[in-house]
């Protein structure tokens, strides 16, 4: 730098000695700032540097970079397009600068704009996984899911650890219904990072639905066995009540519903406040178990909490008629009737089984 700046300014040789000098001290110590971390005071710096020499690209580089690192996304902007337009008057190409502008407008949630600089940097930079990475970020924040995956799946291929590139990879195959590439590529990824938390109620979730459509048995019981095991790693990483409602969950699908109202109701506790939905799982485990008074108790707050569910309903007349309590389980059951559209076959005959007891003196 001391060289152009001395080239520039030859006429001026007394001047230009000082001024390098000062211009020089000044960079090296705005680098040595942004190296140490110290962000905000080499952005200072290298102001300086660019307010006698406004055409130094580098100086305007690193002040891009300085702000994308504090996430100043909206000030990265402007000093890395200026970095851009000064390379390309002298005839340069920065791929750095390309990356960099590009995670800017991703962190702006500009996907569009950073698309053509993302594929430019692909085509200038294949065998660089993380360019493929963010290419596939862009494409699936612009619902582009089948490039987005192919985007991805290079990005493995070519740093295969990766964990990052295999999650988002697995979250658009579950987005689109590829339930068994999804799952594989959540293995893979766990192979790597296996203590990721998303990646494992990510693969928790998937078994369960695909074991939910496999017509054969013994390979749904197996899945369903996978995703208990998913989801216990899961709660063995972060137990909280997210972890333990899925781990309830994926037990009650399995049809174990002793683990479930176990894990359901631990993630009751911890819960500030529970949902509905939990009140409902549990409640059903609870029903399964023939806790009846315990599944009056729970399904009855899943109804406080979201009247009108069709399903809470129907379990809840189902645990009341069980109880004999004959006029809570037609109310239930007629709510269901009703909000279902008054179609329900089932729910029509439970009323018509109900009815006579419910009113008998």
């Amino acid at each position: 730098m001391k060289r152009k700046i001395l080239g520039a300014l030859a006429l001026l040789f007394v001047t230009v000695t000082v001024a390098t000098a000062v211009v020089a001290y000044d960079w090296e110590r705005a680098v040595s700032l942004y190296k140490q971390g110290q962000f905000k005071a080499a952005i200072e710096e290298f102001k300086k540097v660019v307010s006698e020499f406004p055409n130094h690209a580098d100086s305007w580089k690193f002040i891009g970079l300085a702000h994308y690192q504090l996430q100043e996304y909206g000030e990265a902007m402007p000093a890395l397009q200026k970095a851009i337009e000064l390379k390309t008057a002298e005839g340069k190409t920065d791929p750095d600068l390309l990356l960099a502008l590009s995670r800017v407008q991703i962190g702006l949630k500009k996907y569009d704009e950073s698309l053509p600089f993302l594929e430019a940097l692909a085509k200038q930079k294949p065998d660089l996984a993380s360019n493929h990475y963010m290419l596939g970020v862009a494409y699936a924040n612009l619902n582009r899911s089948d490039d987005s995956i192919a985007s991805f799946r290079t990005a493995v291929k070519l740093q295969p650890d990766d964990a990052d590139a295999w999650q988002f990879l697995s979250i658009q195959l579950f987005r689109l219904g590829r339930l068994d590439e999804a799952a594989a590529s959540l293995r893979k990824g766990l192979a790597v990072a296996p203590k990721r938390a998303e990646m494992l109620a990510l693969l928790a979730e998937t078994l369960m639905r695909r074991a939910a459509e496999e017509p054969n048995e013994t390979k749904s019981a197996a899945q369903y066995d996978e995703a208990i095991r998913a989801a216990t790693s899961l709660r063995q990483v972060r137990e909280d009540a997210a972890s333990l409602e899925l781990l309830g969950r994926t037990q009650l699908a399995a049809k174990k519903y002793a683990a479930a109202e176990a894990s359901l109701q631990r993630a009751v506790t911890l819960s500030s406040p529970p949902s509905a939905a939990l009140y409902f799982n549990l409640g059903l485990a609870q029903a399964q178990l023939k806790y009846w008074q315990k599944a009056s108790e729970t399904l009855s707050e899943a109804d406080r909490l979201n009247p009108g569910d069709v399903n809470t309903l129907y379990y809840l007349g189902f645990v009341h008629e069980n109880l004999r309590r004959f006029p809570q389980a037609l109310d239930a059951y007629t709510r269901a009737w009703e909000a279902g559209g008054r179609t329900n076959a089932d729910l029509k005959a439970s009323i018509d089984r109900v009815a006579p007891f419910a009113k008998a003196p």
